[in-house]
């Protein structure tokens, strides 16, 4: 059974070239993106709406930052009129570190989606 987190580590993980992701006891595993040779063609997807190791430097990258506001959490990227946002969770269980992470995710794949 698929979670809210799981399927945005899925949908970030195949817009990164991810393939042939499956579930396997609560976590997903796949074929990651081309020269990854040292997988033997399979590895654990990252964890990235629930480790801060995998969304940080991910975010950093993508150059996309958080706004917490009224409850809600925004992942967005670019500033001005180019300044795009995603609205995360309202109120993940009360748990702002869980919503930071969810939204730096979403962000971070409405990045890719959106070609940028």
């Amino acid at each position: 059974m698929t979670t809210p987190a799981m399927d945005a580590n899925k949908r970030l993980a195949e817009l990164l070239g991810w393939t042939s992701i499956v579930e396997v006891g609560g976590a997903l595993v796949g074929t990651p993106p081309a020269g990854a040779a040292e997988s033997r063609g399979q590895a654990l997807v990252p964890d990235w709406a629930g480790d801060w190791s995998a969304i940080g430097p991910l975010a950093a990258q993508h150059q996309v930052d958080v706004l917490h506001n009224w409850g809600s959490v925004y992942g967005r990227w670019g500033a001005g009129a180019n300044c795009a946002a995603r609205v995360a969770v309202d109120h993940i269980a009360d748990d702002r570190d869980a919503a930071t992470r969810m939204a730096l995710t979403l962000a971070v794949a409405a990045q890719l989606e959106a070609g940028q």
